[in-house]
């Protein structure tokens, strides 16, 4: 299995591209063309993205599953608190999906839910290059 990591990190990494890219785009740079042009409609972006994200969201998941097997150590408090971090953006990227394929309704996240997962991730990222940092140190 050890010939398939290169392969699943790419996968994984392009997916968090994606993933954090997007949320940067509906955050910050739609957040300010919404300020300076407030009829613009944030809704052409966001439609895309409902079709897309789920799958991203997938694939990043199960690629950064299958790279926790190859260092899986519950003993290193940077690991679990990355694991804890990923598994609460998983919960809240759930639970908007319920509310938009099976209640069809608005999320009541629906204004803070990017901003936060995008605070979220930038600390995932955060803690996978200070696990990186600290494994090359010691």
């Amino acid at each position: 299995m050890s010939e398939l990591y290169p392969y699943i990190l790419i996968v994984h990494l392009l997916c968090a591209i994606f993933f954090i890219g997007y949320l940067f785009v509906d955050v910050l740079i739609l957040a300010l063309i919404k300020k300076k042009y407030p009829n613009f409609d944030k809704q052409l972006f966001n439609s895309g993205g409902v079709k897309i994200m789920p799958f991203i969201v997938l694939l990043l998941f199960l690629s950064g599953g299958a790279l926790a097997s190859f260092h899986f150590n519950p003993l290193n408090l940077l690991f679990v608190l990355k694991m804890v971090l990923a598994f609460g953006i998983l919960a809240l990227v759930l639970f908007s999906l319920f509310f938009h394929f099976v209640l069809k309704k608005p999320n009541p996240l629906g204004k803070f839910i990017h901003p936060l997962v995008f605070v979220v991730c930038i600390f995932v990222v955060f803690l996978a290059k200070l696990m990186n940092f600290v494994f090359i140190a010691f």
